[in-house]
This record gives C-alpha cells, sequence and structure tokens, in this order.
C-alpha cells in the first residue's frame, strides 16, 4: 500500500516580517499555534460542563438502579359519626399501612445501565470536541497568520513603489527619459491600490484575531495581546494516509475513520438503543406489588378487646387481553436502532468525502507551492529586474516595470495563500483521522 505523510511540524517558509496585534491591551504576549491550542482547550467551558453531565448521569444510574420508595400510610376507618367513640363499632380501626412496587422484569437493571452508556458518552464527546478545538483554533489562527504576512509583504514593496514613483516623478519633471505622464498616474494608481489591499488585509486580520480570541476569555489571558511570530510550526505529528487505489486500500480508507470519536460515539449510541428494546420487552413482563396493613380496634361495650385485624395483598399489572401497546413500543425502538445505523453509514460516508476534498486540495496546494517556489518567484523577480534595467538604460517603459514589480508581488502573496491554504488542510485531515484510542479522556 502507498502511502504520504503530512507532518503537522512543517515548517512554513514565510515571507516579509511583522507582528500582528488585535486587541489594544497593555501587555504583548507571543501566541504560537502551539499556544493558541492549548489554551483554547484549557478556557474551553465546554470540557467541564462535559464532566458534570457525566458525573450527572452517573448518579442518575444509580438512583435509577434502585427500588422505589416504599409507601406508608396511616388511615382512621369506620369511624361513626354520631358519636365519634373509637370503641363503639367493632368495624372502627386505626390503620398502618405499607406497600412496595417491584418495576417490570430487568428494568431496574436496563435503567442503570442507560444512564450508564450515556456517562460513557462524555469521554468521546469530549474527544471529538478537543480534535475540533485543534482543528478549529488552527485554522482561525492560520487565517490571522495569512493576513498578517500578506500585510507585511505589501507594506514592504509599497515603500519601493513609493521610491519608483519618486524615480520617475524625478524622471518626468526633468524631462529625462521615457517617463509619461501616464506612467507617474499609472503609478499613483498602483498605490492607491496596494492602500486599498492594506485596508481590506487589515481588516481581515482584525477579524481573524478577534474570532481567535473568543477562545481564550479567561481571567489569565485579560492583559495579553496576541501576537504571532514570524516563524510558525504546527504540532508535532505525523499521520499516514492512504492513496486511493484497489479494492483493498478503498476497503481500509474506509474503515480508517470507525476509531474517530464521531463513529465512536454513534456507536454508543446504537448500543443505548439496544437497551431501549430491550426497555420496551420489559413491558410485556408484569410488575408487581406487594402491600400490608395493620388495624387496631378498641375494646368493646363490654369491656373485652377486640382482635386487631392484618391484611397482605398482592397487586398485578400486566397485559393480559392486548399487547398491541407494547408491541408498538418495542417497533418503535426497533426503528430507532435502524435510524442511527443508518445515520451511522452516512457519517462514514461523509468523512470519507471530506477526507477525499481534503486530501487532493493538499495534494492540489504542494503542487502550486512547488511550482512557485521553483519557478514562478525566480521568474517573476528576474522578470521585474529585467524591466528595472531597461527602463533605466532608456530601453524600457515605466509602466512595464510597475506591472513586473505588481506581478511579482501577486506571486509572492499567492505563495503564502497557498501555504496557509495548505496547512489547513493538514488540519482538517488530521482532524478526519483522529482516533479515540490516542485521545486521552
Amino acid at each position: 500500500m502507498s502511502y504520504f505523510k503530512i507532518g503537522r511540524k512543517t515548517l512554513l517558509r514565510l515571507i516579509g516580517a511583522g507582528t500582528l496585534m488585535c486587541i489594544p491591551y497593555t501587555q504583548a504576549q507571543v501566541l504560537t499555534l502551539d499556544e493558541a491550542i492549548n489554551r483554547a482547550l484549557q478556557t474551553d467551558a465546554w470540557m467541564k460542563a462535559s464532566a458534570f453531565n457525566e458525573s450527572s448521569q452517573r448518579s442518575l444510574g444509580d438512583a435509577a438502579g434502585r427500588l422505589p420508595d416504599p409507601r406508608f400510610n396511616m388511615a382512621l376507618a369506620n369511624m361513626p359519626t354520631d358519636t365519634l367513640d373509637f370503641n363503639q363499632e367493632a368495624m372502627t380501626q386505626l390503620v398502618f399501612g405499607v406497600s412496595q412496587m417491584f418495576p417490570r422484569g430487568d428494568t431496574l437493571a436496563l435503567n442503570a445501565t442507560r444512564f450508564e452508556q450515556q456517562a460513557d458518552m462524555q469521554p468521546l464527546l469530549r474527544a471529538e470536541r478537543r480534535a475540533r478545538v485543534r482543528m478549529q483554533v488552527s485554522q482561525l489562527w492560520l487565517d490571522a497568520w495569512r493576513a498578517q504576512k500578506s500585510l507585511a509583504l505589501i507594506e514592504d514593496n509599497r515603500v519601493l513603489f513609493d521610491q519608483l514613483v519618486d524615480v520617475a516623478t524625478s524622471s518626468y519633471v526633468a524631462a529625462l527619459g521615457r517617463t509619461r505622464q501616464q506612467d507617474l498616474i499609472r503609478a499613483q494608481l498602483e498605490l492607491t491600490q496596494l492602500d486599498e489591499r492594506i485596508s481590506r488585509l487589515r481588516q481581515q486580520r482584525d477579524m481573524a484575531t478577534s474570532r481567535l480570541s473568543e477562545w481564550f476569555m479567561a481571567a489569565d489571558s485579560a492583559s495579553d495581546t496576541l501576537v504571532l511570530p514570524d516563524s510558525v510550526m504546527l504540532p508535532d505529528a505525523a499521520v499516514e494516509i492512504p492513496i486511493t487505489g484497489g479494492g483493498e486500500v478503498r476497503e481500509n480508507r474506509a474503515t480508517a475513520f470507525v476509531a474517530h470519536p464521531t463513529i465512536q460515539l454513534i456507536d454508543r449510541q446504537i448500543e443505548l438503543s439496544h437497551t431501549d428494546v430491550e426497555l420496551a420487552r420489559q413491558r410485556y413482563k408484569p410488575e408487581w406489588g406487594l402491600s400490608a396493613s395493620y388495624g387496631y380496634r378498641g375494646e368493646d361495650a363490654m369491656g373485652n378487646d377486640r382482635a386487631d385485624l392484618m391484611t397482605v395483598g398482592v397487586t398485578l399489572d400486566m397485559p393480559i387481553f392486548s399487547t398491541d401497546k407494547q408491541d408498538s413500543q418495542v417497533a418503535a425502538a426497533r426503528s430507532k436502532v435502524e435510524a442511527v445505523r443508518t445515520e451511522r453509514l452516512l457519517k462514514l460516508r461523509e468523512m470519507v468525502a471530506a477526507y477525499d476534498n481534503a486530501r487532493v486540495a493538499y495534494q492540489s496546494a504542494e503542487d502550486r507551492i512547488a511550482l512557485y517556489r521553483d519557478h514562478l518567484l525566480a521568474q517573476s523577480h528576474e522578470a521585474a529586474e529585467a524591466a528595472l534595467n531597461a527602463y533605466t538604460s532608456d530601453d524600457g517603459n515605466f509602466a512595464e516595470v510597475v506591472r513586473a514589480r505588481i506581478n511579482e508581488l501577486n506571486n509572492r502573496l499567492a505563495l503564502i495563500e497557498l501555504t496557509a491554504e495548505q496547512q489547513k488542510q493538514i488540519t482538517q485531515i488530521n482532524y478526519l483521522l483522529t482516533r479515540i484510542d490516542s485521545e486521552a479522556q
């Protein structure tokens, strides 16, 4: 089987320099990608809520597995209303009673199991949450990084364009060379367009860092400024991705997602649905109830003691004449099992498709990055230098110099865009290939 490796510890080759500040705090702190992920995980209140939910479900399971509380009653029975004399009638008695119900079949054990199964889902939910937070924070961080590096590159090149405009203006004023008025207008237009791109990138940077800072709303970060470093390394890890091929490869690729927390969670939901089926089946079984009462009676008219009375009873709730209700409940529970199984199949298909898209996008970005680094950047730089040399030798025109410089700048910006896009595809792939056995629960 053929594989290619995508390492998260991938050193990004960056262009330009600069820092990024998103909120006007008083103290700056460099925020690497690893630190951003760790801080997001540490301050994620959802994790704490999940732990509380798990504890709650386990406590409910312990309570659900126990018998219902017995019921006690006390009554003054058959009291004569004419005299209110306790000893007048033989039927008058002070009754003390207790009753206890016993649920159908294994209902208690199954109810306890059901709550335990719900509690067991919480670690899976937390594992999926950690993987998703890594992906989302990484992508937000990369958006901010892309805007910052593009902004720094354009700001650096704007100085160069200012110098070109100054040279062209001096040449035009002194009537030297071949500079024309339209060349100056074109140069001013390019400067204005660069200013517009700078403004747009600043907005993108501020929006990305604002969204990123939402993950760090904690007391210990209230005085920090989010600053991205110039060089970036993704978290240490490596994943192996099988390349599409024959039937065996496709089958292995489909089963590669079975250990993902999302699929594991659906498997737990299937188990929970089976428990619901068993609970529905318990409704065919009888529900028992035991009751006992003690009746105290007073003396008769001659002063003799009357015998106290005791009553013991059994109640039975059982479908004898019709089981239509129980049949419908079992059928509904079984349908729920099939519905969850179908959901599992659809989720697997969705993850395979997302993986294929991310892998193709990654490979496409890889090929284009190689093309830019191996050919386009060098060629566009040589073309810009040639145009400038031709212009300074009165063998070219200023418009060609501007076009060549803009083309070089656009190629370098495209490389930054492709680098960020490639890294975002890596985060997507690594999320999809997350395995529950590699997650700390």
